[in-house]
């Protein structure tokens, strides 16, 4: 594959994932003061990581750690990984939310 072929992939997946983003931001953007937790689980499934907090509400996380690309020796690299942590009241309904970067 040329220098530039590999270019043109590598330029695809970085603009893909940034896609793949802002849908979801906009999504929870969107969300906030009106989506219920079940609302937010049957697109996204169970949360990887859920922690109460005080007055009854709870922080839901969910981990998007990108997609792999492989080289001729097989090796994969994980182009990205985002976090989303979502924060719902005590009557589950989605307050606020954040993107980063997962931790190390």
């Amino acid at each position: 594959m040329s220098k530039l072929m590999r270019v043109f992939h590598a330029v695809i997946l970085l603009g893909m994932s940034i896609a793949c983003s802002e849908i979801e931001s906009q999504y929870f953007k969107n969300g906030v003061n009106t989506s219920t937790a079940e609302q937010v689980a049957s697109r996204y499934g169970a949360p990887h990581k859920v922690r109460k907090i005080d007055g009854g509400g709870m922080v839901w996380s969910y981990f998007d750690r990108g997609s792999g690309t492989g080289t001729f020796a097989g090796y994969a690299k994980s182009t990205y990984c985002h976090v989303y942590i979502l924060t719902f009241d005590k009557d589950e309904i989605l307050r606020d939310w954040q993107q980063d970067r997962c931790e190390a």
